[in-house]
């Protein structure tokens, strides 16, 4: 009985135009899908399977065709059938409504982003949504494989000008209803659905129903990323997944083919670990696809084809045939059509020899000399192509025109030739290396990221530049290594040969190849320890050798039992096991590297070979003779002669003496090695080492070290920094204890361990570090930590100086979180990342007070205008900007452009009502309000905006910007200068909050935990985290009642039009309510928050957390022109945010005063 293989394959590169929110456009997906449709139509087994492929790409897979792809094509799959659905594309998450908060404590899904998802009325395809209807594909029992290329969350650890091609795209904030899920999912969410940890699905897709195997390209903090693959833009774990299957000539395991394709990735891209995860026991060591790949043939057939006009074999890129590159070819021996198997080894058997000039998917062409065009011949793949690697240069010209200049003669035995190993690629997405020449530095980087692999070479020299290209090359031919693949000709299979790792007593699942320093009883720290053990299952002798390839870059047979290069392993045998070998960080390494690489690489053969010939010193090391190779053996055999071209490209060619098959394997295993923790002093402060200086705390109990983001969410079975703070590297980046290199992800993190008692840090007695990496301008520091329940905002970081007057960066922590760990049964640490937010600073000093003219484009883009008097002379109707407390004006501006107007029934912005906009910035903390006042009173008369101008002048006011301008215009004559004034957020009557920074840190607790009703945009942190620095800073002038308020609220009548608006969305309803005889979250949060906050009660009420709505409204009666007063749905930090109502009613008020 024929059984059916049903397949939806979704790639999306491109993204519908009208998106409300931006979606980055992708170069790799499409290609993803396209190189896996090829693979099943030229690989499934035709006679057992009959194989049903639905393929959307980019306008094809909107949300409606990937669920009817599901629902009407994979859902045809019966019992013994075969699933598969491939998803290639950009991953995110999205707000998650209130009935899904037992499921989701950070408050957001995971999903898939389809086509339109981010258009009006658009949705992504939520992680409940593809378990409901794998669920349906499931209910008749079919093999169901799940293969997700895309990311969801990231670690925040990007900067701006690193990750090009990453599949992750911004959070969606727009609030989704409960009836735009699929309806069955609706009506079971309450009862059917329990929350999972990350424990149990590191990836993040929580997919609970339904038996699958679920394969994803990285872990829940990891972002997925695109790379070069043979010419092509691919997902890096796309190109590897693929690339371990071609290369199998049959049927492999899913944790083979796991541990195979983890490490490619491991050594294409840093910081991306894919992940395999089951949900049924006995799926990893389960067939992939459950044996639907065709067997193949151990040789290719060649023939002439009439069709393409050319001799070709029938073999492709799906059967891992690889393509030329210029001189670089993958060569076959060519046999008569009647040789047997034994004869395709003896070269004196063959034809003659034949390059692959052209790879397509299930063919390749060849150049073949014989004239007789109906012969058939018999090949077998003797070589692979070495073509050099692909270097783009980049950065300052010096440096860039001796690297060139280097890279030009770099030839082994020519100094007048190229190098043979790597070659300068002009197209960034092309290379596989880049070379930065920043700071009068030489930096290699990979493509995806700007992670540097080795040490930086400082100074544009012609040395440093040799030194340079050295490196790369050295990089090359290691890299050629790690990637280098079987023969191709199929005569071993993956099953002929077991290869498994024995990790002294650690127990790790099948795809943890994870090792941490075992602590002995003594405090010394101990290594792991790895044995391999080799098992030939066939009935063909076998020839193995183990390469360990390391992170510096060096490659090493270091097993015993292979001092001649390999061991032989006969029919069905004893296994080989090798002797304990030791997984350390090398010695060289600074203690600031805590975690290390190590690939071990198996190549097995039908013949000798002596693997001796890959072996390299590590990076920069001596190069020496490879001692112990027998020189008279290298062109004994194809492989051989293979290995040795690696490292010596104008080795020339002898005459071989046999041919064999060879295939490989390989998997990468991490050391880590934590460093020590120091006790907390109460009179010495303790290095932590990398120039971070914890000082004495007088009664506090814990030990501290520096740690790195992957150990930490580990740990914490959770990403560590909450959705917000990975929105936008270009608003949060990183602060890095230290420059990370290699594969080591850098220290970032504090872990307090042994804490006995947390709640002795506070404000008086703060727990303090000091390093010696200074915030650059504009940059702030926030600590933040999980406590199992809520992200909290710890304190804040300054820049000081030290005794040598050199600046330096102090941590204030001005409170701890409770220890916690996913392992309910491990006593928890606190573990804390810092993240530096850009904003300007509050409270910031001016050289003075600043009255600005300015431009906002369509983009938004604001840019300042020279001569501000001639241009107020010039204008009629001048739009005026005045900020409140926290923040300043450059982002309100731009609201200009984001609030329309209608007008003769068309829409614009409402900056075409305006022939000028104006913004005021001041200094906002130490300045009393009417001060400020009378200050932009005298900077308006400076421009001439005085009394009877003749012109239109119009004022926006946010917050406390609303009481400068209102003093302005009571208090000072201003309403002879302001025809209107709109307040947004103004505490007319005051607002309870007793310090800015007890304002800011509420305000981030809550924005960072997603208890806001309204989405804050990521740029609203500048100011928030600016506040946390305003220490002692009251608030006494906004306080209800206050003697500055009650003489506003007596001034006489402006006789002016005012227009308020209120916003009245500030907390969840379910972050208010009580639960379970608990108090709220909101109540818990403030709590553990231990600001000398307002009464809970202000949250009670109808709020935009900063101020009550009706002090907003507060305007004092009997006014000759009665105010427009308007509530909106949102809060204070999101009245000028795109899309916000408060814009729609911003640009009503202003147009009635046209």
């Amino acid at each position: 009985m024929t059984h059916s293989i049903y397949a939806l394959l979704v790639g999306i590169d491109h993204y519908a135009p009208d998106s409300v929110i931006q979606v980055n456009q992708l170069q790799g997906c499409v290609n993803d899908i396209t190189a896996m449709k090829e693979y099943l139509n030229e690989r499934s087994d035709k006679e057992k399977y009959k194989l049903n492929l639905l393929t959307l790409k980019n306008e094809q897979a909107t949300r409606h065709a990937v669920i009817d792809g599901f629902r009407n094509h994979l859902c045809q799959a019966r019992n013994n059938d075969v699933v598969m659905f491939y998803y290639s594309g950009h991953g995110s998450q999205e707000l998650a409504p209130e009935e899904f908060r037992h499921l989701e404590p950070d408050r957001l899904n995971e999903t898939l982003v389809c086509y339109d998802s981010r258009t009006e009325g658009g949705w992504g395809l939520a992680d409940k949504e593809l378990a409901q209807l794998i669920a349906e594909v499931s209910e008749k029992k079919p093999h169901i494989c799940i293969i997700l290329d895309s990311c969801h969350s990231g670690s925040g650890t990007r900067d701006p000008l690193q990750e090009t091609g990453v599949r992750l795209t911004s959070i969606d904030k727009r609030n989704r209803p409960l009836n735009s899920y699929l309806p069955e999912l609706q009506q079971q969410i309450k009862n059917s659905l329990t929350y999972s940890s990350l424990k149990d699905h590191p990836s993040g897709w929580k997919i609970l129903t339904g038996s699958h195997v679920l394969l994803a390209a990285c872990r829940d903090s990891e972002v997925a990323k695109e790379i070069n693959g043979n010419g092509k833009q691919r997902g890096a774990f796309s190109y590897c997944l693929l690339e371990t299957l071609k290369q199998a000539k049959g049927n492999i395991s899913y944790q083979y083919l796991f541990r195979e394709a983890k490490s490619l990735v491991n050594n294409q891209v840093t910081l991306q670990s894919p992940q395999l995860e089951v949900n049924y026991s006995e799926a990893e060591d389960q067939i992939f696809l459950k044996g639907t790949i065709a067997e193949r043939s151990h040789y290719f057939t060649v023939s002439y084809s009439q069709e393409h006009h050319n001799w070709v074999i029938d073999g492709g890129g799906v059967h891992g045939v690889q393509s030329p590159s210029g001189d670089e070819k993958t060569l076959l021996a060519l046999f008569p059509s009647n040789s047997n198997v034994e004869d395709l080894h003896d070269p004196s058997q063959s034809l003659g020899e034949a390059a692959v000039t052209l790879v397509l998917p299930a063919i390749s062409y060849i150049k073949v000399l014989d004239p007789d065009k109906k012969k058939t011949f018999k090949a077998v793949i003797i070589s692979l192509p070495l073509p050099p690697l692909a270097v783009y240069l980049e950065g300052e010209e010096d440096g860039v025109k001796l690297a060139r200049q280097a890279m030009e003669s770099a030839g082994l035995n020519n100094h007048n030739q190229s190098s043979a190993y790597v070659r300068e690629e002009e197209e960034l997405a092309k290379a596989h290396f880049r070379l930065l020449c920043r700071k009068n530095q030489y930096l290699i980087v990979r493509p995806q990221d700007d992670h540097p692999l080795v040490a930086q070479i400082d100074g544009y020299t012609q040395d440093n530049a040799q030194k340079a290209i050295q490196r790369l090359e050295h990089i090359a031919r290691w890299s050629a290594i790690a990637q280098l693949g079987g023969s191709g000709n199929g005569v071993i299979k993956e099953g002929d040969i077991e290869m498994e790792l024995i990790f002294g007593d650690q127990d790790l699942s099948p795809e943890e190849t994870r090792l941490e320093y075992k602590l002995r009883e003594d405090g010394t720290k101990e290594p792991s320890t790895v044995q391999i053990k080799l098992t030939n299952k066939s009935d063909k002798l076998l020839y193995c050798s183990l390469l360990l390839l390391t992170d510096l870059f060096a490659v090493e047979v270091p097993f015993n039992g292979m001092e001649a290069g390999y061991i032989q392993l006969s029919p069905k045998g004893e296994p080989y096991i090798s002797e304990e070998g030791i997984l350390t960080l090398p010695d060289e390494l600074p203690e600031k590297i805590t975690e290390y690489n190590n690939t071990i690489k198996l190549i097995v053969s039908t013949a000798e070979f002596d693997a001796r010939l890959l072996t390299q010193n590590k990076l920069d090391a001596p190069k020496d003779a490879k001692g112990g190779v027998d020189r008279g053996v290298i062109n004994q055999n194809s492989l051989n002669r293979l290995m040795n071209k690696v490292q010596n490209r104008e080795w020339k060619k002898a005459k071989l003496q046999n041919y064999q098959d060879w295939i490989t394997k390989q998997v990468t295993i991490t050391t880590v090695r934590l460093l020590d923790t120091k006790s907390v002093s109460n009179a010495d402060s303790q290095n932590l080492g990398s120039g971070v200086r914890l000082q004495p705390h007088p009664s506090l109990k814990a030990k501290a070290r520096l740690t790195t983001v992957p150990q930490a969410s580990r740990s914490l079975e959770k990403v560590i920094l909450p959705p917000i703070l990975r929105e936008d590297p270009q608003v949060t980046q990183p602060f890095q204890f230290t420059i990370s290199r290699g594969t080591d992800p850098g220290l970032s993190v504090l872990e307090l361990t042994d804490v006995e008692n947390p709640e002795v840090v506070t404000k008086t007695h703060p727990l303090r570090l000091l390093t010696d990496i200074p915030l650059g301008e504009g940059e702030h520091l926030l600590p933040i930590a999980y406590d199992g329940e809520f992200y909290l905002p710890l304190g804040y970081g300054t820049t000081i100086e030290d005794e040598n007057g050199n600046a330096q960066t102090e941590i204030k922590l001005e409170r701890l979180s409770t220890p916690y760990s996913g392992d309910r049964d491990v006593v928890g640490s606190i573990w804390m990342c810092f993240v530096k937010v850009i904003g300007e600073k509050l409270g910031r000093k001016f050289d003075g007070y600043h009255l600005r003219a300015v431009k906002v484009a369509e983009d938004q883009t604001v840019t300042p205008v020279e001569n501000i008097k001639d241009q107020v002379k010039n204008a009629n109707r001048i739009l005026l900007y005045v900020h409140g407390i926290l923040g300043d004006t450059k982002d309100m501006v731009k609201s200009v452009q984001r609030a329309k107007v209608s007008v003769d029934g068309q829409e614009s912005p409402l900056n075409d009502l305006y022939d000028l906009v104006l913004t005021f910035d001041y200094e906002n903390i130490n300045t009393d309000i009417p001060e400020i006042a009378r200050i932009l009173k005298k900077k308006l008369e400076d421009v001439d905006l005085t009394v009877n101008h003749g012109k239109v002048l119009h004022i926006v006011a946010h917050s406390m910007g609303g009481l400068v301008s209102r003093w302005f215009i009571e208090r000072e004559g201003g309403n002879q200068v302001v025809q209107h004034l709109v307040m947004l957020g103004t505490p007319n009557a005051g607002s309870p909050w007793p310090t800015v920074q007890d304002l800011a840190t509420v305000a981030l607790g809550i924005g960072l935990n997603s208890l806001s009703t309204v989405a804050w945009p990521v740029k609203v942190l500048g100011g928030l985290a600016s506040g946390l620095e305003a220490v002692d800073v009251t608030l006494d002038q906004m306080k209800p009642s206050s003697p500055f308020l009650r003489t506003l609220a007596a001034s006489p009548d402006p006789g002016i039009p005012y227009s308020v608006i209120a916003g009245n969305t500030s907390i969840k309803r379910a972050a208010m309510e009580e639960e379970g005889g608990k108090a709220s979250r909101l109540k818990r949060l403030i709590q553990k928050l231990g600001t000398q906050v307002v009464e809970f009660p202000f949250f009670g009420q109808p709020n935009d957390i900063a101020v009550k709505v009706d002090s907003i409204q507060s305007i004092p009666e009997g006014r000759m022109i009665p105010p427009n007063i308007q509530e909106v749905a949102c809060d204070h930090l999101t009245y000028f945010v795109e899309s916000s109502e408060s814009l729609k009613y911003l640009s009503k008020y202003l147009i009635q005063k046209k």
